[in-house]
């Protein structure tokens, strides 16, 4: 056969080939199409629901706000149950099979180890005992929002569009299921906690009591308590104690990297797992024109399509008293999340305290405490796995050390007392004084709460069942220490509290928040790093007058004044000496010399700074951690980063006095490990971007919002996300942002005032693509624009009507 006729069949075949796969992705859009638009919400007209007592009418805005008008809050329950499932069911649906360990049944097999985890838990059980332990209000509540779910997902014309994507049809939602929400949450903010500890006990099985406290600090100068007390460091532990140092007999440094180091050494910025965090804090009505309270709260969890938050707000009447709240709702509960009544306002962090214990139980005490529960775990396209839960009457086994002894958790989250629904408590508070004990008394996941009302008054408390006991502990201690034993749930009376301190402001972020015998109610480690809560506290203390704008600002704040000590070491050495044996990195210091400080997608001068300070971290305690990874081949230094974010005080400490006795053998100076860790990310950034000069921090700082089926849309899926970009931002700075994390609402708001107030969440309301507000407000989010709290002008409006009276 002639090269011509070939060529032709080849071209032939090609187009073919082409056109099929058009014909293909034609019909496959056309399919989704159809399905999308007849799974959109009811928007406008009346729908008749059953068990509504009046008609209720939704009106939402451009941006599908709604605003609920009732005429009780059984009503308005029911309402926004509708809303939540013609909005949002799937995202419920995952929630609740994340708690319950049910994904696979979804997705497939490669959810098997989540739905493991969480197995461990047993919340299913907990939840029903939840459901059966609330009381009359709450439960009549509950109720009503169970029904308003199943009916908004009946009156769709079809499923949820990620049902028909994967194949699946929804089951109707059980009152026991909004209690998986909350677990889920548990999960969300804690789930991880408890690996952590299990590292924590790798460190002290291999390495001595001084270094290990070194190394995992309770706190560093950056720490900004609430009553301002700073904890002392553990000393850095001499040559005696532990050394990395070379006998001379030893030889030459192995300057080769393994397969493990190069990937720990490669250029990827990020050291820890994101804090689900945030911030939020308070303004006193002394400070503000008003003479009313101001409330700030941006929260940072995962972003997806569709956001975390639904946004809503609800109006009834009590006898002549009208009742209206504005803020933020979780799809699957019935509650306020965040936002203000009018009287208060209030938003949350992660107190990221310490809500559970390792307990080991010796081998040979383990037949007698252990009974394996027998789980089968249901899998998508594939035949239905066993899976065995060790459980004890102190927890689950989460792991067998090699002597034989168990290690079992004790967790907040596996007591049904763990979740409730105070927060509808919450909903008629009229001042800080009333609320804080409200506060206490509503479980969920542990969060700071700040509040504030229209008398001028802000508080700080905690939210959620916090354990009675004498003291904290991170580490295993024994199962039947009786110095560590829980007795029970604190009442509201022994909750930390605060009241209008002489500052004037309150504030959180994740970092330790109390100081002395509170830590113990709250727990003494795994805070977040205080650079952010520093550089909040020292905003808030200049600050003439605060406004909501004042707030936006702060929220927005990139300065990175936590990297400018780093800029300096770097700067101090890349001295003349050492640019004569490394004149190529001659551009690097005067980019570094030349950044303006903040991080800004368009910085090279902070990526270079940041850059530095991740591999000169990874060098420094990939050394010293050496012997913990080669005993546990499973870890690696992330682990360690994973474990604490205090990190920053021994490496400080390390690199400035630079002691040889800890000092990575692969180097036979710190100048040299310097030098390595510059070299790499010199040569790195002028490959990759042709020079230095060009790599930018949002070539890595870059915002990717996906929705969690556009993964099984081959073509099509990637109109289901956002467009990646480069952010401003970063972790130890109010602008929280990196790649799928970041702040997931940002709100400003004065009780009363609430025409005044902000608002911003990084998509739209809906999960719909073809929902007319989709991705409405995401522009705002991105560039900070000043947009409204409350709903604006009706677009659309919506009755719902007792199904009896529909003719």
């Amino acid at each position: 056969m002639s090269t011509k006729r070939k060529y032709s069949k080849v071209k032939k075949a090609l187009l073919l080939s082409g056109l099929s796969t058009m014909v293909v992705a034609s019909c496959t859009s056309y399919w989704l199409w159809a399905r999308l638009n007849s799974a959109l919400p009811l928007l406008n007209g009346e729908v008749a629901i059953p068990h509504v007592e009046h008609e209720v009418v939704i009106d939402r805005d451009r941006n599908g706000l709604p605003s609920i008008v009732a005429h009780t809050r059984t009503d308005a329950a029911r309402a926004m149950g509708f809303l939540h499932a013609q909005e949002r069911f799937f995202q419920m649906d995952f929630l609740r099979r994340k708690a319950a360990g049910e994904l696979s049944a979804l997705f497939g097999e490669s959810f098997i180890n989540a739905d493991k985890e969480a197995r461990l838990h047993q919340f299913k059980h907990s939840a029903r005992q939840a459901y059966n332990n609330l009381d009359e209000q709450h439960k009549a509540l509950l109720d009503a929002y169970v029904e308003g779910v199943n009916s908004g997902l009946d009156k769709l014309k079809s499923a949820p569009f990620e049902y028909a994507v994967l194949k699946a049809t929804p089951a109707t939602w059980q009152p026991e299921d909004s209690f998986l929400v909350s677990f889920a949450m548990f999960m969300e903010m804690q789930g991880r906690d408890y690996h952590n500890a299990l590292y924590l006990n790798k460190l002290q099985q291999t390495l001595p009591q001084a270094l290990v406290d070194f190394l995992v600090p309770l706190g560093t100068s950056w720490d900004q308590p609430l009553d301002a007390q700073q904890i002392a460091t553990a000393p850095m532990p001499g040559a005696d104690v532990y050394s990395l140092a070379e006998s001379e007999e030893s030889g030459q440094h192995n300057l080769a990297l393994t397969e493990h180091q190069q990937s720990l050494y490669a250029l990827t910025l990020k050291d820890t797992p994101s804090v689900a965090g945030s911030n939020n804090w308070a303004v006193s009505g002394d400070n503000t024109l008003s003479g009313k309270a101001l409330v700030a709260n941006d929260m940072h969890l995962n972003l997806t399509v569709p956001n975390i938050w639904y946004r809503v707000e609800y109006t009834w009447q009590e006898a002549t008293k009208e009742h209206q709240l504005s803020g933020i709702s979780l799809p699957g509960l019935p509650l306020m999340i965040a936002g203000s009544n009018q009287h208060i306002a209030w938003g949350f962090t992660n107190s990221m305290g310490d809500w559970s214990d390792l307990l080991r139980i010796p081998a040979e005490k383990s037949q007698a405490l252990v009974t394996p529960v027998t789980q089968t775990i249901d899998v998508k396209d594939a035949a239905p796995i066993e899976f065995v839960v060790d459980m004890t009457p102190y927890g689950p086994v989460v792991e067998r050390e090699e002597n034989g002894d168990l290690l079992v958790l004790r967790w907040v989250a596996h007591s049904p007392m763990a979740v409730n629904l105070g927060l509808f408590d919450v909903e008629l508070a009229t001042s800080v004084d009333a609320s804080l004990p409200l506060f206490n008394d509503a479980h969920m996941t542990h969060l700071n709460v700040v509040v504030g009302d229209e008398q001028g008054n802000i508080g700080w408390t905690m939210l959620g069942a916090l354990p009675e006991r004498a003291h904290s502990v991170w580490a295993p201690v024994a199962y039947d220490n009786d110095k560590y034993a829980w007795s029970g749930f604190l009442d509201s009376a022994q909750y930390p509290k605060r009241m209008n301190p002489e500052s004037g402001f309150l504030f959180t972020a994740n970092a330790r928040v109390v100081s002395g015998d509170e830590l113990d109610v709250i727990g003494r480690e795994n805070y977040a790093l205080g650079a952010r809560a520093n550089q909040i506290h020292n905003g808030l203390r200049v600050m003439h007058e605060p406004s909501e704008a004042q707030m936006l600002r702060t929220q927005l704040d990139s300065r990175a004044i936590f990297l400018q000590r780093w800029q300096y070491l770097l700067l101090s050495i890349l001295d003349e000496e050492f640019l004569a044996e490394h004149p190529e990195l001659t551009e690097y210091r005067e980019i570094v010399n030349n950044w303006n400080g903040k991080a800004t997608k368009e910085s090279t001068g902070y990526l270079l700074v940041r850059a530095f300070r991740t591999q000169v971290a990874r060098r420094v305690f990939g050394g010293i951690l050496n012997d913990v990874h080669e005993r546990n081949p499973d870890s690696n230094v992330f682990d360690y980063f994973s474990l604490t974010s205090q990190w920053e005080g021994p490496l400080w400490q390390l690199v400035n006095e630079q002691p040889a006795h800890l000092l990575n053998t692969r180097y036979d100076s710190w100048q040299g490990l310097y030098a390595d860790a510059l070299s790499f990310l010199n040569n790195h950034f002028n490959n990759t971007h042709g020079t230095i000069a060009n790599a930018k921090w949002g070539d890595y700082n870059k915002v990717a919002i996906s929705h969690p089926v556009a993964g099984a849309l081959p073509l099509i899926g990637k109109f289901f996300n956002i467009p990646e970009y480069g952010a401003d931002g970063d972790i130890n700075m109010p602008l929280v942002q990196e790649q799928n994390f970041g702040a997931s609402m940002r709100m400003g708001v004065t009780p009363g005032e609430e025409q005044s107030g902000f608002f911003h969440m990084p998509v739209g309301q809906a999960s719909n693509p073809m929902s007319p507000y989709w991705l409405a407000g995401h522009k705002d989010w991105q560039e900070g624009v000043f947009s409204s709290f409350l709903p604006q002008e009706t677009e659309y409006s919506l009755k719902l009507i007792p199904a009896e009276h529909k003719e």
